[in-house]
């Protein structure tokens, strides 16, 4: 939640300023935002497993209800569930550190901003700006410290997705899956694909900055928004993004598959997005994008619930511990 509406909220109803100080801490929001992910990745990851295994699918005259068809019958609906722990594991943490990062860093930004007047002044589109560019940078800082923490596991998650028994035994847990790419690839390729996952964390700068002005419109009409507001807001958001970003999650995945380590189709981001559009076409450079949308959006509205729900209950339960700490000091 943006700190300036907390300090609004706080002056017109004269609450305790524990609690505008509380809900603006970035630990909160990365406690509300891991709980968030997680849970709602749970609960449609068969999508998730489904996504990824469409984004390997080769054949540009093959169309996307014959590839998903092809994937159900091929893998079974059991496989559908493969890397469910590493998954759950990667989306919690990287939205956690997406939201400490993101929070911390624009309320850092505004309170400079504030204090040096940037943006100041009567008119109200000016001061707009100014906050959209605070969201935008903050949303840029989060991205790259996210993209770059959570691309082992994502590495780890990706290949267990695809796992087909043609390259020995399946990694029976996360840290299995580490131990047999550092001992067989090396340590460099828990890092593939990090520049397309910083890139994909771009998505959720779009998504951030629609979402936050959206919802800061909301909040301006009635304080606080419903869950149906919630879920608006937030599928509108992410559904724009994930279709803007499909051919990279595309790629990610090409380059992640231990199919590809050792292509030089696949030897960089670059070089696999030219492959692809040579070899598949546009439809090749977003495959899987209506599994992904059908995905991403009741995911995204689930864990947008959860995390508003769970910052109003971790805000309020230390704005209440924060107010009886003098009492325990007496």
């Amino acid at each position: 939640m943006d700190a300036t509406l907390h300090d609004k909220s706080t002056r017109q109803n004269t609450a305790p300023t524990c609690l505008s100080k509380a809900e603006t801490k970035p630990s909160i929001h990365a406690a509300a935002g891991l709980l968030g992910a997680s849970i709602s990745t749970a609960m449609f990851y068969p999508l998730d497993a489904l996504r990824t295994q469409m984004h390997v699918c080769k054949g540009g005259d093959v169309n996307q209800l014959s590839s998903l068809r092809q994937v159900v019958r091929q893998k079974g609906l059991r496989r559908l569930y493969a890397g469910f722990a590493v998954s759950v594991t990667s989306y919690g943490i990287g939205w956690g550190a997406y939201m400490a990062v993101f929070k911390s860093v624009q309320q850092n930004l505004s309170a400079y901003v504030s204090s040096n007047q940037i943006g100041g002044g009567s008119g109200s589109a000016k001061s707009g700006s100014v906050t959209a560019g605070c969201n935008v940078l903050s949303g840029c800082a989060a991205a790259i410290t996210t993209g770059t923490v959570v691309t082992p596991l994502c590495v780890i998650r990706t290949r267990q997705q695809l796992f087909d028994g043609s390259n020995g035994a399946k990694p029976q847990n996360c840290w299995q899956g580490f131990k047999a790419i550092v001992e067989n690839e090396g340590c460099g390729a828990l890092m593939r694909g990090m520049i397309p996952q910083i890139l994909i964390m771009g998505n959720t700068i779009i998504q951030m900055a629609i979402y936050e002005e959206l919802r800061h419109y909301i909040v301006e009409q009635k304080i606080q928004p419903t869950s149906f507001d919630v879920a608006l807001i937030s599928s509108v958001s992410k559904a724009v993004a994930s279709a803007l970003f499909n051919p990279i999650e595309v790629v990610r995945t090409r380059l992640q598959d231990k199919r590809n380590c050792t292509s030089p189709e696949y030897r960089s981001m670059t070089v696999g997005l030219r492959t692809i559009w040579r070899t598949e076409g546009i439809r090749g450079l977003y495959r899987g994008v209506w599994v992904n949308l059908c995905r991403v959006v009741p995911t995204t509205s689930v864990s947008f619930i959860l995390y508003e729900k769970f910052l109003a209950i971790l805000s309020h339960h230390n704005a209440r511990r924060a107010a009886c700490l003098p009492l325990v000091a007496d």
